[in-house]
């Protein structure tokens, strides 16, 4: 096991995400970003034109999947 050791982690490298760790890089500090979601290239968006009533919970997502994840909420790590 490597004992790498970050000054920051971000959770997702979505817009709020991606923009947090540049910003924390250009600063200097040594940035993990941490990513659940499929690998997607750039231009390879499959649901960007849908409308929201065409995709599964019309884009929100579902209660079910929202029960089975755990909120942390800041400051409680």
């Amino acid at each position: 096991m490597n004992n790498n050791k970050f000054d920051a982690i971000v959770i997702g490298s979505g817009i709020r995400g991606g923009y947090a760790a540049m910003e924390l890089c250009t600063k200097g500090y040594k940035t993990l970003i941490l990513e659940r979601g499929a690998m997607v290239q750039h231009g390879d968006y499959p649901k960007a034109h849908l409308d929201k009533w065409d995709m599964p919970n019309q884009g929100k997502v579902s209660r079910e999947e929202i029960s089975t994840h755990k909120q942390i909420q800041a400051g409680m790590l």
